[in-house]
């Protein structure tokens, strides 16, 4: 891991952007049934969810990649953890980063309310989007992301998320994940 100086410019842009705390923590899985029943007990986390996934877009470094991805989502306190199992023969953010059949810990996530904002202002103090992409859930659910290259400076990726539901941005707390469990776009797992 290299830490590398950042210029007073560079340094006073990013304090600038005011991120929020941590709220979820990614980990890459080869069984997500297993890996719910570890974490399960592992992180004491009693209630896992599953999210219906209609329809999603990415690109890795700029370029369209296809993918599918099985994600469950626990809360450890107010922090979501996101499990995934990601089917991808194309170079991605998550086979990039452990390999293909790797898993382990991928990446911190932060919720954001604008973010095509923020990844630009990231660009501009030098760290720019690994991926980029939208996911549609159940019934008017829209996430947008963007995994940043944060990986050799920091020692993690950053993932920028903005969750939106009728236009209205929602974060990612569990009443989120609780309201798709009435409208039948998620289950308990």
């Amino acid at each position: 891991m290299q830490f590398n100086e950042i210029s007073a410019g560079e340094s006073h842009l990013l304090l600038s952007m005011g991120l929020p705390a941590i709220s979820q923590v990614g980990v890459i899985v080869n069984d997500l049934d297993k890996a719910v029943r570890y974490y399960r007990s592992l992180l004491n986390i009693k209630k896992w969810y599953s999210t219906r996934i209609n329809g999603e877009e990415c690109f890795y470094r700029g370029k369209p990649v296809e993918q599918r991805l099985d994600i469950a989502v626990g809360y450890w306190g107010k922090t979501q953890v996101e499990l995934i199992r990601q089917d991808c023969g194309e170079e991605n953010v998550y086979n990039a980063v452990l390999g293909i059949g790797g898993q382990g810990f991928h990446h911190l996530g932060v919720t954001v309310a604008d973010l095509e904002k923020k990844v630009a202002l990231f660009k501009k103090g030098g760290i720019e989007a690994l991926q980029t992409g939208t996911i549609r859930f159940g019934r008017g659910g829209v996430t947008k992301y963007a995994y940043l290259d944060t990986l050799e400076r920091a020692g993690f990726i950053l993932e920028l998320i903005e969750t939106r539901a009728f236009g209205i941005n929602l974060g990612m707390p569990q009443w989120v994940v609780n309201l798709g469990r009435i409208t039948g776009d998620t289950e308990s797992i």
